[in-house]
């Protein structure tokens, strides 16, 4: 027998262990995020999952997203082989406003992914319509109040069926941002080019927007999107839409040039944004493939409609009774929602949707101060195609009593009402000195619109019955002072 010699460890074979495909896939990956986190592009990668995560509905594990980025990038978007892709687009106050979950903004952009052009149709937020699953009317602004209020983001799910119902489209996504979402992302990107082409003065907020060409930054841009308080060719809730309607292209055109995607610290803040206050149902390889798409489109592929009032609108102004109070609403002209699915259904038509575009036309110099502010309360020059504001003899006559104990209030308030041109035939103090809220009433419901009017313009509430307690009113509306308007 021959002697055998021990083997050292170098010569005891080993066996080698063969590993699947499938795992030779998640280790090269596992290998590429971690050289990925040890890069700055990482950082940047990562910041981008993480936004993913913290805005997206849809529950996913940084593994999850990761995965579907690498896998499912060659995939489409819900609509997309139909040839047409619908998001809703809605922008809430959000913490810390009144009215936090209100929709500020309802907007619905189509997508034909093909043609690579967008179409943008505006919901006005007073549209009178039946909350879903409730025997309750409200405007269309209350619905994703009333979905909050049943769950957490559940206000996008609930205004998400009501304008699929509507406008007889299928809405296959939703984005919704607040205020200080929508700030943080103008200053991000170092503020937004607006033409504005008629000057205008917000009356409440004090604010002036001269004619011309503007950088806005995140503050400006918001008053700018939101002022509703104006006068002249550039007043009315329906002008206000186009606003939105323009700073949304603004923001996209920002986004998108060369020189915000080759700034890092733009990118960061547009991502950092976005991981707070954004809520969207898109997964991550969605957004992806969303922004690829956006980014093919062209400002001059943008059209827009606005449902409107006019000779030609499809809707039509109404007073309801809204909580016990009078509200102005708007309803559809045929009593359905025919006309609103129409014109859905035919937003990239040539005949219906128009290009997003302003001519510029000018506000007189005497209107314009030293500073190149408009000055408050006259109104710029209409345009020939525009129609003046209405005049004073237009407007409800109106009596202020003071329902407090400071002298001189009901005289100080007249002399602003008066200034926005209403008539105020007298002043006189109530029958009690100790009210703490202001309200505004409107015996005939023909004036609850202007009751309303007045009654935001002194941050105060509309009402139809004034108490007994009070002497009746030879004027349209009477005002009854709380301690509220003399802070």
């Amino acid at each position: 027998m021959q002697d055998m010699e021990p083997r050292t460890i170098e010569q005891i074979p080993t066996k080698q262990k063969k590993h699947s495909p499938a795992f030779r896939i998640i280790r090269g990956v596992l290998i590429f995020i971690t050289l990925l986190l040890v890069t700055g592009a990482g950082i940047f990668g990562y910041k981008i999952l993480a936004a993913g995560n913290s805005i997206s509905t849809a529950n996913q594990t940084f593994f999850g997203q990761l995965g579907d980025l690498l896998f499912k990038s060659g995939n489409q978007l819900k609509g997309e082989k139909e040839g047409r892709i619908n998001i809703l687009l809605i922008a809430i106050g959000g913490e810390g406003h009144e009215g936090a979950n209100l929709a500020d903004t309802i907007m619905i952009a189509s997508i034909e992914p093909k043609e690579k052009k967008v179409a943008l149709l505006s919901i006005p937020r007073d549209l009178y319509v039946q909350v879903p699953n409730q025997q309750v009317y409200s405007k269309i602004n209350a619905v994703h109040a009333y979905g909050e209020s049943e769950k957490k983001d559940g206000g996008p799910a609930l205004l998400k069926q009501k304008i699929e119902e509507i406008t007889g489209l299928k809405i296959h996504y939703f984005a919704r941002i607040d205020f200080t979402a929508f700030k943080k992302i103008v200053d991000a990107v170092g503020g937004v080019n607006i033409h504005i082409a008629n000057g205008f003065f917000d009356y409440w907020h004090k604010i002036a927007f001269p004619t011309g060409t503007e950088t806005m930054n995140g503050d400006r841009a918001l008053a700018y999107a939101r002022a509703r308080f104006v006068n002249g060719p550039e007043g009315g809730d329906f002008k206000r839409t186009a606003r939105q309607q323009q700073m949304l292209v603004a923001i996209r055109d920002k986004v998108f040039s060369v020189h915000t995607a080759l700034d890092f610290n733009a990118m960061n803040g547009i991502f950092s944004s976005l991981s707070e206050d954004i809520r969207t149902d898109l997964q991550i390889w969605e957004m992806k493939r969303f922004f690829e798409l956006a980014r093919q489109i062209n400002s001059s592929d943008f059209r827009s409609d606005i449902m409107s009032t006019g000779p030609n609108g499809i809707l039509k102004g109404d007073t309801v009774v809204l909580g016990g109070v009078p509200a102005s609403v708007l309803k559809t002209r045929t009593g359905d929602f025919s006309e609103v699915q129409a014109l859905a259904q035919n937003m990239f038509s040539e005949s219906i949707g128009k290009v997003i575009e302003e001519q510029p036309t000018s506000v007189p110099v005497e209107n314009i101060n030293a500073n190149g502010d408009i000055i408050p309360n006259i109104s710029p020059s209409p345009s020939p195609n525009t129609s003046a504001a209405p005049s004073s003899a237009s407007l409800p006559t109106v009596e202020v009593r003071n329902g407090t104990s400071t002298n001189g209030l009901a005289k100080k308030i007249a002399t602003k009402l008066e200034s926005q041109g209403y008539k105020v035939v007298a002043t006189a103090n109530a029958n009690s000195k100790s009210v703490s809220k202001t309200i505004v009433y409107a015996p005939k419901v023909t004036q609850a619109d202007d009751a309303q009017k007045i009654a935001s313009s002194l941050n105060a509430s509309a009402a139809t019955d004034i108490p007994t307690s009070e002497a009746k009113t030879n004027a349209d509306i009477l005002v009854i002072l709380g301690s509220d308007a003399a802070q």
